[in-house]
């Protein structure tokens, strides 16, 4: 269920909704009859693909370890936001389709009297048309990146009431027939699920229990447009593992963003986040922020996390993806640890911009690990067939370098290394 959760879902689902229309009501015999079960099949998909979006959006702990890390989390619930708009396109086109069935040659569907006045059935289906408008546009809106962050961030909670509409329209037009069965069970412990995942939602209750606060104690500015921002939290902070990350906020009307702890001391309860200018928000951090500024800071999150004795592996980092790398650092430095089989490979635009390169070099030497600047402006580009032959690749950095990398290691002879990516995107 972890490497392939959304096919496995839609093929659950389909076989489930199969077995149950069969036992029913055998094999559709009419054109009409097809359509009837695609609308079905199309709605329960798309309710069950909604459920699962939902529950990610709670941030849940027990889904992240499950999972993989939050980050993982993010890029799945991504996935399955594009698939529910998929589905409900192509539910809405098949409840659309009896003109271009009539124009095909279909034989006219006798339809039988139905009552004036108030009705659930009828309700449903005006609120089923609505939302489903409504949440294709939101849909489209979270796909563009021209969208800025705070708008978008303000926007995605708009999915939970629409989900809670969806869940009703369902709810009233599935067939009572099929409530029984094991297509019907499951469907109602989803829209349970996802119903209750919406109302943490929409009571602002997401990440609550993780929530600590402190305070900024040093703002520093680095080569590259980067920033060290030095945070010095209250005594309810938990500590973290090296390569975790946390969702910060500097600006309440902003919300949080998410940034890499780049050390791994908790005894102090400082925490040092290396942050890359990437725009407006971040790019004014140098002049907004300042010692005394208060911080809410939401974690630790991230399962980017080191063996206890690494053997034979390859370390790539990507610009500001090295920020887990320090912290790994950091962390076998203070253990005294000896990896003398792992090769670390920094790539920057320019040497001047490697993070904090004498205390890395200082680092790498005093834990035996072998480090490898590239700079793409002297000509450096790294390349899958320059790593060694090792068991497993750490990877993190822009996520077109990550794919071009671990498809070079695949198309390379020999013993495939695990690939372990931290899918750094949570938009």
């Amino acid at each position: 269920m972890k490497k392939y959760p959304l096919t496995l879902l839609l093929a659950l689902t389909t076989l489930l909704f199969g077995w149950a229309s069969l036992a029913q009501s055998g094999i559709p015999a009419t054109v009409w009859a097809w359509r009837n079960q695609l609308v079905l099949l199309s709605g329960i998909q798309l309710m069950a693909v909604m459920s699962t979006a939902m529950l990610l959006a709670t941030r849940a702990g027990w889904l992240e370890s499950r999972l993989g890390g939050l980050d993982q989390m993010y890029r799945l619930h991504k996935r399955l936001g594009i698939s529910s708009g998929v589905l409900l396109a192509a539910h809405w086109l098949i409840k659309l389709s009896p003109p271009l069935l009539l124009a095909l040659g279909a034989e006219p569907l006798m339809r039988h009297g139905h009552h004036a006045g108030f009705s659930l059935i009828g309700l449903a289906r005006e609120v089923g048309s609505w939302s489903a408008y409504a949440m294709l546009a939101l849909v489209a809106l979270a796909l563009l990146r021209l969208v800025p962050y705070g708008v978008f961030r303000k926007l995605h909670t708009l999915f939970a009431p629409l989900f809670l509409l969806g869940a009703f329209h369902g709810a009233i037009l599935l067939p009572r027939s099929f409530w029984p069965t094991p297509i019907g069970i499951l469907f109602a412990l989803m829209m349970l699920a996802g119903s209750v995942a919406a109302g943490l939602v929409l009571a602002g209750r997401i990440g609550k229990s993780r929530l600590h606060r402190g305070q900024v104690v040093s703002v520093t500015p680095l080569p590259g447009e980067l920033l060290e921002v030095v945070c010095q939290m209250d005594a309810g902070w938990p500590g973290h593992r090296a390569g975790q990350f946390a969702r910060v906020t500097f600006d309440a009307a902003e919300g949080a963003h998410p940034f890499t702890i780049a050390n791994g001391d908790n005894a102090a309860r400082q925490l040092r986040f290396i942050i890359k200018r990437l725009g407006d928000y971040t790019g004014k951090l140098a002049n907004t922020l300042q010692s005394g500024h208060p911080v809410q800071i939401e974690g630790p999150y991230g399962r980017f996390l080191p063996a206890s004795k690494p053997q034979r592996q390859a370390w790539v980092a990507g610009g500001i993806g090295v920020t887990p790398f320090l912290a790994w650092l950091d962390n076998f430095a203070r253990q005294g640890s000896k990896l003398d089989q792992v090769d670390f490979y920094y790539c920057v635009q320019a040497e001047p911009h490697a993070v904090q390169l004498a205390q890395l070099r200082a680092q790498c030497q005093a834990t035996g690990v072998r480090l490898h600047l590239l700079a793409s402006e002297r000509g450096d580009r790294l390349q899958a067939d320059m790593l060694p032959v090792v068991d497993s690749v750490w990877f993190c950095g822009p996520t077109a370098f990550g794919s071009a990398l671990a498809e070079g290691l695949a198309r390379r002879r020999g013993k495939k290394p695990s690939f372990h990516a931290e899918a750094f995107s949570m938009r």
